[in-house]
């Protein structure tokens, strides 16, 4: 396997000096065309950013933006055309079929907009499951799900099937199977998007919980500017490239949703459109400490 190191992108307001923590994750000149001479299409064009150690990163775009398809590529569902993704000094572009594998299973989680969750095993055996394919041993295995279950409140359901559970719950019991077994990077595909205002806004919390107390870093792609606003950095992507990029900085989370928009507003033409319109107070839960 390759190791790399990577050299700062040029490109959008230092969208390759994330802060000063170390860099994780950089995506390189990544380019992926679909098509054919006649008919190109270029779902992402020279997209380079850098990630660091324990950041909480939104992405959004409108749709066709190229933000699924930048995603596909970092979790290697897709290949890339051309350029380079890099996390922890390894060019997971490089890898071959077996080496992805052990990749995926060892440095990533994942949270989708469904659950995902195997219907025929309860809440702990789902969220061990991560660990028993990696070789767990049976003490260490219920250690680590019981403590992750505790922090993400999911206790109560570790004995229920997912049939039996809320949408809600279903996607906290995917994100403690997302982090039970310690990935490097966390990627969540429109968490919220199956799930109604209040229990979006606990998965959120719970999401914010595993960025700051256990160092997650979790990169979210999503459409609603309230679950951006959660994130500590937003990317903004339109036409295949990499548009604007937003830090939170000490802004309240209703602060930044509000900046949020009026990115969105432009990016949609929409710009005199006012920016509080659609907030849902219930997601405004309280300023950033």
């Amino acid at each position: 396997m390759t190791m790399v190191t990577a050299t700062p992108p040029a490109g959008i307001a230092n969208a390759g000096t994330s802060d000063n923590r170390n860099v994780l994750l950089s995506v390189r000149d990544v380019r992926k065309v679909y098509g054919s001479r006649e008919a190109v299409t270029r779902a992402l064009d020279d997209v380079s950013f850098d990630i660091s150690e324990g950041e909480f990163v939104g992405v959004m775009g409108p749709s066709g933006s190229g933000k699924s398809t930048l995603l596909n590529c970092i979790s290697t569902i897709d290949t890339v055309t051309s350029g380079n993704i890099i996390l922890s000094g390894l060019d997971i572009t490089q890898l071959r079929s077996r080496q992805l594998s052990k990749f995926r299973r060892d440095d990533l989680g994942f949270i989708f907009q469904d659950a995902n969750l195997l219907d025929t095993l309860t809440g702990f055996e789902n969220i061990a499951l991560a660990l028993t394919i990696k070789g767990e041993k049976a003490d260490a295995v219920r250690a680590k799900v019981d403590s992750t279950a505790n922090m993400l409140g999911v206790t109560d359901v570790l004995q229920k099937y997912p049939r039996q559970m809320s949408g809600g719950q279903r996607q906290r019991v995917a994100a403690a199977r997302a982090i039970v077994a310690d990935p490097k990077l966390v990627l969540a595909d429109e968490p919220t998007g199956a799930l109604d205002s209040r229990n979006a806004a606990v998965l959120l919390e719970t999401l914010e919980v595993l960025n700051a107390k256990l160092h997650a870093t979790i990169m979210m792609v999503t459409h609603d500017a309230v679950a951006a606003s959660y994130a500590d950095r937003i990317l903004f992507i339109k036409d295949g490239k990499l548009f604007n990029e937003l830090r939170r900085g000490d802004d309240a989370r209703t602060d930044f949703y509000q900046r949020i928009l009026e990115v969105q507003a432009f990016l949609s033409g929409k710009q005199g459109d006012s920016p509080a319109v659609g907030f849902a107070p219930s997601h405004a839960v309280k300023p950033r400490n």
